[in-house]
């Protein structure tokens, strides 16, 4: 073989090798890019063809357990911006800044922002403002379906309830708790694009729908919620409390038929730390910043609220000892006003004098301190403790609310006699105004514990089925049928032999215990500062209905002379069963009946098209005096008014005009017309208005300027408050 085809024959097999190489090397990353990149590669390719527009899911409504809505979703839309389609940033940013009203710089910079490829700019906007947005045709600005949350009466039931947040999560209540069962799933719009990523208007898109969330039903029924609400508003008003809880529950099944807490605020405007909190809030709120002091404005105290029971919890010791047989119904004592347990004088309420010649339940019925004292300390306190952790003190009673606290119950542990002896009388143990109202409804039921629900079941938003159902059983056997018989009966007692409580039951038989607790300031008992309560529940042979009403630093009794719990709350909480016993139609033994009746909604100051899409969505006829056209337009008033009972083919009258002045320093002035102090200064205080009280307290009956009048942000509003005589609910006999 010559040299020359050698040389030839190497340069062939170096040539070969190099193709072999490159062939393995071109092999290698082909099968690299098909198995690992493919799936980028393909979304690149993707983003480079289409575009995306998230669609927000509708939230499922949340009802009551007659079928009223009390949250439900209304339209609203989301504004987005692609900053590198757009012509002129600054002047797109600017344009946005003032309709949507945001902040000037922020709003530019996301116009500015080529790193992003879709930016949010605003959610929860007013369809109104954004059909203007949508006129303007701005390359690169686009609008997407967005939802906004809305309550039906603003602070109704707002402990209960909870809110939403920027993101239409549940942050708050119920709104959280069940999140996953309300929120739904999003859906998108894909849309095909150009290369200035703009939306081709002829091109391909496909929508792919939200799934909308499911249903919530509560066991609050709305007209007792109503009476609740309306008396403990009247109550923190005539006694200058700090705070009044009250909470309706049926004791046979442990369904909460109502909760309030009086101060509240407003789930529309849940931001905002309205005023009567500060007021009454003053030393929890110091020092605090605006984040904190929203954390405690949104605690529920129906369930986080550790207070000492006082007197009402003499029932839960007398259950005890007399299941245990250290005592009788009939076991006779003697009061002579104190009792010496060693060395320290206890005494009765009624010290110097004494209650004498009593029985146990008499002792029950006449509150007597140390009788219960004697009681207890012939009970083993390891027994004593077994029935307070049966009654569920110590311990969450696991309803569907968030914050719920333990209460404080010390352990028994080197506990020294006056310690032990106190506790009869429910000093020196904290417990929850949810705790407390489940352990004695045990009692009002025949002894069964049973676990307290806020939610009746969860229902499909498609076709309505029930989902799962939260109605408890009887968790446990506490006592006998006969121990509490005879505490009824001295419960009953209590009601009989009050002048200013049995006056009020109508004829009703009722049962109650009143109790006053002392405050706890700088670790001693206050001699000025109490905490008073009420627990109820009638009728007597056969409980619908029970009742707890607390009354947080009452600085006045009701009917004069000292504060206790039977001048404070006793009387408002006789009449609150009063009206519930008649609103259920039940005489002593009658089946329950809580008919089928709605809450008529409050649409005053809410802008037009919001108001016209809660009606409809309610199944509500309505007429409109006045023009519906234009911007800034709203509700001024209506009729019926809001919390009014709408029985069937009602049809509401909305008197709409401008709510909106045409700069941002004039207002219209809200129609505060019907509301309690508390929601009148949240509204005017809401629009930039100050409110000058005037009156006795109670529901606003005259304002001036009048509703609708066009004023500088930061003008006076009078309004005259004044208290609606007691007969002013109409409730079927």
């Amino acid at each position: 073989m010559s040299l020359y085809q050698l040389r030839r024959k190497k340069r062939l097999i170096f040539a070969f090798f190099v193709f072999s190489i490159l062939f393995v090397v071109l092999a290698a990353r082909l099968t690299y890019i098909q198995a690992y990149q493919s799936m980028e590669l393909s979304d690149a390719q993707i983003n480079q063809l289409m575009g995306e527009i998230p669609v927000t899911a509708s939230r499922g409504n949340i009802y009551d357990r007659n079928g009223n809505v009390l949250a439900q979703d209304a339209s609203a839309s989301s504004v987005y911006a692609r900053p590198d389609a757009l012509e002129d940033p600054e002047a797109t940013g600017t344009y946005l800044s003032e309709i949507l009203q945001l902040d000037l710089e922020e709003t530019i910079e996301k116009c500015r922002d080529e790193t992003r490829s879709l930016v949010l700019i605003a959610r929860k906007v007013d369809n109104e403002k954004a059909f203007l947005i949508k006129d303007q045709q701005i390359a690169g600005v686009e609008i997407s379906e967005d939802k906004k949350r809305y309550y039906t009466n603003g602070n109704f039931a707002s402990y209960v309830l909870g809110f939403t947040g920027t993101d239409h999560q549940g942050l708050y209540g119920i709104e959280r708790i069940f999140d996953h069962d309300l929120r739904g799933e999003d859906g998108v719009l894909v849309y095909e694009k150009d290369g200035k990523n703009q939306r081709v208007p002829s091109g391909y898109q496909i929508l792919i729908p939200a799934k909308p969330g499911n249903h919530v039903v509560l066991t609050l029924d709305s007209i007792i919620q109503h009476y609740l609400e309306s008396a403990s508003e009247k109550l923190l008003t005539d006694t200058g409390a700090k705070r009044v809880i009250a909470i309706a529950m049926d004791p046979g099944t442990g369904e909460v038929l109502g909760m309030s807490a009086n101060p509240d605020y407003d789930l529309n405007d849940p931001r905002t730390v309205t005023q009567e909190i500060k007021d009454a809030l003053v030393k929890e709120l110091e020092g605090k910043n605006l984040g904190e002091q929203q954390q405690i404005m949104w605690n529920n105290p129906s369930v986080s609220y550790n207070f000492e029971p006082g007197s009402t919890f003499k029932v839960i010791t007398g259950a005890a000892a007399l299941e245990e047989g250290v005592v009788r119904p009939d076991s006779a004592f003697y009061d002579e006003g104190f009792i010496m347990v060693d060395g320290v004088r206890i005494r009765c309420h009624i010290y110097p004098r004494g209650h004498e010649n009593e029985t146990f339940l008499e002792a029950i019925s006449n509150s007597c301190n140390p009788v219960l004292v004697e009681t207890i300390l012939r009970m083993n306190p390891d027994t004593f403790y077994q029935y307070v952790y049966n009654f569920g003190f110590g311990d969450r009673t696991g309803i569907q609310l968030d914050g719920e606290q333990y209460g404080i119950v010390p352990v028994n542990e080197n506990i020294n006699k006056v310690d032990y002896a106190t506790k009869s009388f429910g000093q020196g143990i904290g417990v929850t105004p949810i705790q407390l109202i489940t352990a004695l409804s045990a009692i009002v039921n025949g002894g069964d514990y049973i676990k307290p629900t806020v939610v009746k079941e969860t229902r499909s938003s498609e076709t309505e089925e029930v989902i799962e159902s939260y109605l408890t059983d009887v968790s446990r056997k506490i006592i006998s049928k006969k121990t509490a018989d005879g505490l009824k009966e001295a419960m009953e007692n209590v009601i009989l032999e009050s002048a200013s409580m049995s006056s009020k039951t109508q004829g009703f038989s009722m049962g109650g215990k009143t109790g006053t607790a002392q405050k706890i300031v700088d670790g001693a008992y206050s001699n000025e500062l109490y905490i008073t309560s009420f627990f109820g529940f009638a009728p007597v042979d056969d409980p619908k209905i029970s009742l707890l009403v607390i009354v947080d630093e009452p600085s006045k009794a009701l009917t004069g002379g000292s504060v206790t719990g039977s001048s404070t709350a006793g009387v408002p909480a006789v009449e609150i069963i009063t009206d519930i016993l008649k609103y259920m139609n039940v005489p002593v033994g009658d089946a329950v009946d809580f008919g089928r009746t709605d809450i008529v909604p409050d649409l005053r100051n809410l802008d037009i098209s919001t108001a016209k899409e809660i009606l409809n969505n309610l199944g509500v006829s309505y007429e409109l005096n006045g023009t519906d056209s234009g911007n800034g337009i709203g509700v001024l008033d209506q009729e019926p008014n809001p919390g009014a009972r709408m029985e069937e083919n009602t049809k509401i009258t909305l008197e709409v005009g401008q709510i909106l002045g045409e700069s941002d320093d004039l207002i219209s002035v809200p129609n505060v017309l019907d509301l309690t102090v508390h929601n009148a200064s949240a509204m005017l205080e809401q629009r930039g208005l100050i409110m000058d009280f005037q009156g006795t307290g109670g529901f606003a009956v005259m304002q001036e300027p009048e509703a609708g009048t066009i004023v500088p942000r930061g003008s006076i509003i009078s309004v005259v408050f004044e208290h609606l005589p007691d007969n002013d609910i109409e409730v079927e006999e």
